[in-house]
């Protein structure tokens, strides 16, 4: 198949890396992929071997750089990442449909869109979407069920392969042996929530004092004035930005989620991936993934944050069970598995744009 992805993000977050993820697992299968991303996008160092092409400074010379990698003929898959790559292909797929160009977009977060143009032109084959709670959004929008594809993100094997020994992460950290560590990857955006979670364990009961919290993402400068305020000085750790997230994430004894929005967070997939129980705040898509794996509290909810933390520290039983029904999820959310659901998706696309064209001649 030829395949053209176009990502508008500039930055590595989740979103641009479920883009690039994709692009890699399709061409890892023999399909010939070329992803678009704006000039200095953070993604770029990431991408490998991937035929990864940068857009113009100028959003008016996209549409050119992008035409100029579709087949002369043929048929192709475009599809689109992130708002404004969204909308310029809506407007580009209306005149691309005679070029063979079946076009769809993703969208992944929960926000509804300011704009529901996009989402209405006829141009646009499909959308996919990462969790039921954002294709509820769009529905919401008038976009109908059968022009939307729930795909759960996917994450790379070596995403959640840890290279380094639990002891050695301990040990580089400051973390004493035997005692029962937490964590979290999130960010300093007020959206990720880490005010609540530093709040939350510090409201742990005092037999899980000795407890250590490891912040995957978050700078320590930042956060260091509400460590301090808290009395949580030489227990919190934050690691700033890192690429050895698997890591951090075997050392846990417990995964918490204290977003206070998401749509479906990698986070926590990872978290899920590597065998982990989790706490994580009922938003968004969050509920479908947390199956027996977990414990859900309301978002910006301190006390309840903290109660389902102290009350699966203190229960190694409860806390095994669900440690094992994340590793029996772990397979839904693999890359392997989403490449399967796109790669089945692309297929009937064409065959169906097929049908259409030898219907019209």
């Amino acid at each position: 198949m030829r395949i053209v992805l176009i990502t508008s993000s500039e930055s590595a977050s989740g979103g641009a890396r479920q883009a690039l993820y994709l692009g890699q697992g399709l061409a890892a299968r023999g399909h010939r992929v070329t992803f678009f991303a704006p000039h200095q996008a953070a993604s770029e160092p990431l991408a490998g071997d991937l035929d990864f092409r940068t857009l113009p400074p100028a959003r008016r010379d996209w549409r050119r750089a992008v035409a100029a990698a579709l087949p002369g003929s043929g048929p192709c898959i475009v599809q689109a990442f992130h708002n404004k790559a969204l909308k310029a292909l809506a407007w580009w797929s209306l005149a691309w449909r005679r070029r063979g160009a079946v076009c769809l977009g993703h969208r992944g977060v929960m926000y509804r869109p300011g704009n529901p143009l996009p989402y209405w032109s006829p141009g646009m084959a499909l959308f996919t979407v990462n969790s039921q709670a954002c294709a509820k959004v769009l529905r919401s929008l008038g976009v109908s069920r059968k022009r939307l594809e729930v795909v759960y993100n996917g994450i790379p094997a070596e995403r959640v392969t840890p290279a380094l020994e639990p002891a050695a992460m301990r040990e580089r950290l400051g973390i004493p042996a035997g005692v029962p560590v937490l964590g979290t990857v999130a960010g300093d955006k007020p959206v990720k929530g880490v005010d609540v979670l530093l709040a939350a364990f510090a409201a742990l009961p005092p037999e899980q004092a000795s407890s250590h919290l490891v912040c995957v993402g978050c700078r320590p400068e930042h956060w260091e004035p509400d460590i301090a305020r808290l009395g949580l000085m030489g227990r919190v750790h934050c690691t700033g930005r890192v690429e050895d997230v698997a890591d951090h994430l075997a050392i846990l004894d417990l995964f918490v989620l204290p977003s206070r929005s998401e749509s479906l967070p990698n986070t926590l997939m990872e978290a899920i991936c590597l065998g982990l129980p989790a706490v994580a705040t009922s938003v968004g898509g969050v509920p479908e993934l947390i199956r027996g794996s977990g414990l859900l509290a309301p978002p910006d909810d301190a006390a309840a944050l903290a109660a389902a933390m102290a009350r699966l520290l203190g229960d190694d039983a409860e806390r095994a069970a669900m440690a094992q029904a994340s590793r029996a999820l772990a397979p839904e959310f693999s890359l392997d598995h989403k490449v399967d659901r796109m790669e089945a998706i692309f297929t009937d696309l064409l065959q169906r744009r097929g049908h259409a064209a030898r219907a019209g001649h």
